[in-house]
This record gives C-alpha cells, sequence and structure tokens, in this order.
C-alpha cells in the first residue's frame, strides 16, 4: 500500500474515532437530564433471550369503568382473554384504541394472499352491495356501494403502500375482503361479535368486519398493515410481535390519520424516560395478564421504535432489518446489517432512539 493510501486509512480513522466520542459526550449530556420512571418488574414474562417460544396472540378484552374513580377506565387484572377454541374473527374493541392479536395460524396464512388468482369471492349477506376495486371487494350495507367509500379505502391503501409495497407485492392481485355495516346492530347480527367490539378481522381469509364510526378508518389502517406487512414473513419465523403492532400502529397514525387518544400520553412518558427496556421489549410475545395501561405503554413504545427505523436512513434499511430477520437473523445482528454503526447492540439503539425522543436530532422527526 502506498503512503497516500495509509494516510487515507489513518486519517477517516481519526475522523470516525472523533465523531464516536462526540456522540458519546454529546448524548450522555442530554440523556443525564431526563428522568428516570422504572417500574417495579417487567409485567410480561420474557423468555430467556434466543428461547424459540409459541407465538399465541389474543384478543383484548373490553374496558369496565371502575365507579370507584369516576371518568377513569379499569379492566381487571386479566386484560387479555383467548377467545373461544377455533373462533376465527377475532373482535376489535370498541373505544380503546388497541387492536387484537392474531394466532400464529392466522399470521402465515396470510402470508400468501391465500387462494389463487380468479378465486371466488364471498357472497354478499342480505341487503348488502358488493363492489370491485383495484385491491379491495367492498361490502357496504344499503342498495349500492358508495363512490365515496370507494374512493377512501382505495386512497388508504395508496397511502399503506408508501410503506408497505415492498412487503406485499402480492397484494397487486389478490384483494382484501371488506365489510361496511350502516350500524353496531346489523355488525353484531353479521358476525356474532358482543356489544363493545368495534370491527373484526380474519387474516387467513383477508376479510375485515367494520361498522360506520368515527374509528372505522383507524381500524382498517392497523388490520390492512397486519394482512399486508406480517404476510411477508413465514410459518417458520413470524413477525416478532412489537415489530407487527409497531408498524400497524405507526401506518394507523401515520398514513391512517386515527391516533388514538392514548398515544400521545404514552409518548410523553417515553420522554420522560418511562418505558421498558428494548432487551424486554423485543422479546414478549403475548400480553396475557397484562394490566391496560403497560399494554398501551408497550404499543407506544414499539409504535416509537419503529417510527424511529422508518425514519432514522434513507432507502431501505427498514425493508433490509426485516428481512434479515425474516432469515432467522437475531435482532441486533440483523440492526447491525441494516443500519451499521453504532447499532450493532439493542443497548445501542435504545440508547439513540431515547436520545431522539427528546431532541429529533437523528430522525428528523419534529418535536
Amino acid at each position: 500500500m502506498d503512503v497516500l493510501g495509509r494516510l487515507r486509512i489513518i486519517f477517516w480513522g481519526l475522523v470516525i474515532g472523533l465523531w464516536g466520542l462526540f456522540m458519546y459526550q454529546y448524548i450522555s449530556e442530554d440523556m443525564a437530564l431526563v428522568p428516570k420512571i422504572r417500574f417495579s418488574k417487567n409485567p410480561f414474562p420474557s423468555p430467556p433471550p434466543y428461547v424459540k417460544i409459541s407465538k399465541k396472540r389474543f384478543p383484548p378484552a373490553p374496558a369496565r369503568p371502575n365507579t370507584a374513580t369516576p371518568g377513569r377506565t379499569y379492566t381487571s387484572t386479566n386484560m387479555l382473554q383467548p377467545l373461544s377454541k377455533g373462533l376465527d374473527i377475532k373482535a376489535i374493541p370498541a373505544g380503546t384504541g388497541i387492536m387484537p392479536e392474531h394466532s400464529a395460524e392466522e399470521k402465515t396464512a396470510a402470508g400468501l394472499g391465500a387462494g389463487k388468482k380468479g378465486e371466488a369471492y364471498p357472497l354478499a349477506p342480505p341487503g348488502f352491495a358488493m363492489r370491485e376495486t383495484r385491491h379491495f371487494v367492498i361490502y357496504e350495507e344499503g342498495k349500492e356501494v358508495s363512490r365515496e367509500l370507494l374512493d377512501a379505502v382505495e386512497g388508504l391503501h395508496g397511502n399503506i403502500m408508501l410503506d408497505l409495497v415492498s412487503f406485499s407485492p402480492w397484494s397487486r392481485e389478490k384483494r382484501v375482503f371488506v365489510f361496511f355495516t350502516g350500524n353496531q346492530d346489523t355488525y353484531q347480527r353479521l358476525t356474532g361479535r358482543p356489544a363493545w367490539s368495534a370491527g373484526a378481522a380474519s387474516l387467513t381469509e383477508r376479510k375485515i368486519y367494520l361498522f360506520k364510526s368515527d374509528e372505522a378508518m383507524g381500524i382498517l389502517a392497523h388490520e390492512l398493515t397486519h394482512i399486508y406487512f406480517d404476510s411477508f414473513f413465514s410459518s417458520e419465523i413470524q413477525s416478532p410481535l412489537w415489530l407487527s403492532e409497531g408498524i400497524a400502529t405507526y401506518i394507523q397514525s401515520e398514513r391512517g390519520y386515527s391516533n388514538p387518544d392514548w398515544l400521545a400520553r404514552n409518548l410523553a412518558m417515553l420522554e420522560k424516560g418511562g418505558g421498558f427496556k428494548l432487551s424486554d421489549l423485543v422479546r414478549i410475545e403475548n400480553m396475557q395478564g397484562a394490566d391496560e395501561e403497560n399494554v398501551r405503554l408497550w404499543y407506544a413504545q414499539s409504535y416509537s421504535v419503529v417510527r424511529f427505523l422508518i425514519k432514522l436512513k434513507a432507502g431501505d434499511a427498514f425493508y433490509q432489518f426485516c428481512k434479515k430477520l425474516k432469515g432467522g437473523m437475531p435482532t441486533h445482528r440483523a440492526l447491525y446489517q441494516a443500519y451499521g454503526m453504532p447499532y450493532n447492540r439493542l443497548s445501542s439503539l435504545e440508547y439513540a432512539w431515547r436520545y431522539d425522543l427528546k431532541t429529533g436530532k437523528l430522525s428528523g422527526i419534529a418535536r
């Protein structure tokens, strides 16, 4: 190697070293100002690292008011309850803003666009009109499907594909079936869901049931994300729960223009230093037995970390990260392969993410 080449190596080594020292001092000074909020224990049971576990995901039970404290909503300690065995349609609670989990069987069957080209569409229920669009078959209660609804759903799909087009190429050929009832009574008769449910989804059949409400488009955005994103993974390696729910909440908020009312409050708590260690967050595989406040905080943190990863680096870094996970790579290695230094450990990601929560300097997200 000639002298000039050696000088270049020395020069860039010094630049990288100084940059690392600067970032360490700069971030540590700011992070020292962030108050710490700690939980007495991890509310979710976490398995040891790298142990393969069964992924059973359950929908949340409805919130019930506690008359001891007016104006505040509580749930029982065991907030998330499994539906009856063999039930394919999962209910979505009204008013809580927390979306249902889906079973491993549903997630992997969605990974297809299950069904063949030219498949028969479900029959319209009595009293419903049916209309086919480029990406959906829409069923609306009434004499015809309104143009406004067609445009809204296709517009939502276009927004979602800004982030998910690489994850669901099958969506160019396979349609999703969306049923809109005019009111909750018809919805309950059609689906058999309880009074607290605002929507229902079957990932295996690519069906989503909703009744018209202020929450309907947000629920649709969230559930479409599960269908599109989870299909990228396989039956052997499924989408991690934090990543799946994080991106579904991100799409619901950023592309579906539907911010759950609990999201801002929990983001504020995260900005003050609250939340879970990322090493715990990424190992959580179900939320059975967790209380409502911690579930919402977990959803908010998953959303915030996913948003940071999407905004952190231009190009296909987030896609590459997911692709490495799909290939079976551990999270910290997939992170380094996709984002490079200094993101070679989860602790490094947590450090940078928390710094960005306070400043927005790394991702460019406005404070």
